[in-house]
């Protein structure tokens, strides 16, 4: 949360009785710092906007907090920082103040990085499935994962994926695209590398260029298949392929799922495939009615396991996402309506395949991520609102809600 204030530096040059307008908004130490020096108005302005940027914030305004109760300190090189007394707000983790004076004002922005106080207890036995950081590693150490998707007119959804991967802590992303939209994905990407197939100007990946990919993936730790990938009939060729082929783990998401549905038999015993639909594409992935669906989450995505004889790791998206495979079962209880909004899947595949690359067990992977994905948009919305969120908005608050964990 933010909050911002400015503040003119003559009302207190021109004020009659600055000593008890002192005494009633400042502390002791405020007042000692201000001094008598000739920089005495700007100290008073910039410690009183900052106060007042501090309860904007908050969105409390100094009618439930004490103006005495915010107090500036300044370190050794005159950084201001902020103290809060007699007021214990659970939801506050990290508060980031500046102040500057100008042309006869005094400008002040506090920012709040605020807790989740609805989950911030249970964290921990989220924080026992992120692996430690290794403080010798290497951009491998973290994992090499790569990304299949991608058509024209579908480029921001393996854009969006990769940045969630790379924000979940990947240490290398690869975008394994058609390479009608390479340049223009080569464009957006800073830190994402773009691997493009030959996909002879169709627009989208073809069955003939299945060894390019096969060898662009060969020395991945994890996989992500389906982003933007377009519906057409070489994709089941391409998919059943990879999948022979590549024995890491994979996340199977989007237009890769229309696929998969004829591959389940015939792929039924790996464990270490995470399928992520929401209830369309698992309506059609399962054969069942989407109302059927939608009234019976539990029941449809147990029977469509046992049915199926899959080892598979099911994650029904939407509310309540529900995260099963033969022998476990997790209700995720982060996220919030503002996420229904285009790209939030595709977020959600970056950070399971993120989680996959670092080598966590693929259940708690998609139990994980789906937590972290809906803590993101949860923290975005506080900043956002809920009308307003966008996919974007999930990858920016990512590091707010792995540092909450982590905490």
């Amino acid at each position: 949360m933010i909050g911002i204030d400015v503040c003119s530096i003559s009302r207190f040059q021109n004020m009659n009785n600055l000593d008890g307008f002192l005494k009633k908004y400042f502390t002791t130490r405020e007042i000692e710092y201000i001094g008598e020096g000739k920089s005495k108005y700007e100290h008073i302005a910039s410690i009183f906007s900052l106060k007042e940027a501090f309860v904007k914030a908050l969105g409390t305004g100094f009618g439930q907090i004490n103006p005495i109760d915010v107090e500036i300190i300044h370190n050794f090189s005159k950084k201001p920082n902020i103290i809060l007394h007699n007021h214990n707000i659970d939801s506050l983790n990290n508060i980031e103040c500046s102040v500057t004076h100008d042309g006869g004002v005094a400008i002040a922005v506090v920012v709040i990085e605020v807790l989740i106080k609805d989950y911030f207890e249970n964290l921990d036995k989220y924080k026992i499935l992120l692996k430690n950081r290794d403080i010798y590693g290497h951009k491998g150490t973290f994992g090499k994962v790569g990304i299949i998707g991608g058509s024209v007119g579908m480029c921001g959804s393996v854009y969006l994926s990769a940045k969630s991967a790379l924000r979940s802590g990947s240490g290398l992303v690869y975008n394994i695209c058609p390479k009608s939209i390479s340049e223009i994905l080569q464009i957006k990407s800073v830190e994402n590398i773009i691997l493009p197939v030959d996909d002879f100007s169709n627009g989208h990946f073809v069955s003939k260029s299945i060894d390019e990919i096969l060898d662009k993936i060969k020395n991945l730790d994890a996989l992500a298949i389906g982003p933007g990938m377009s519906k057409n009939s070489d994709n089941i060729i391409i998919l059943k392929e990879i999948i022979k082929n590549f024995s890491n783990p994979i996340v199977i998401d989007a237009d890769a799922l229309v696929s998969f549905k004829y591959l389940l038999k015939e792929f039924s015993n790996r464990n270490n495939i995470v399928l992520t639909p929401h209830a369309s594409e698992f309506s059609n992935l399962s054969g069942y009615n989407i109302d059927y669906i939608n009234n019976n989450r539990n029941e449809s995505s147990e029977r469509f396991l046992k049915e199926n004889q899959l080892n598979s790791i099911l994650v029904l998206k939407g509310k309540g996402t529900i995260v099963r495979n033969k022998n476990n079962f997790y209700i995720n209880n982060t996220g919030n309506d503002g996420m229904a909004t285009a790209g939030s899947g595709d977020c959600l595949t970056g950070i399971i395949l993120s989680l996959l690359g670092q080598k966590i067990d693929a259940f708690n992977c998609a139990k994980l991520g789906v937590f972290i994905h809906g803590l993101a948009a949860d923290i975005a919305s506080i900043y956002v609102g809920k009308d307003s969120l966008i996919a974007s908005d999930i990858i920016k608050y990512l590091p707010y809600a792995i540092k909450q964990i982590r905490r």
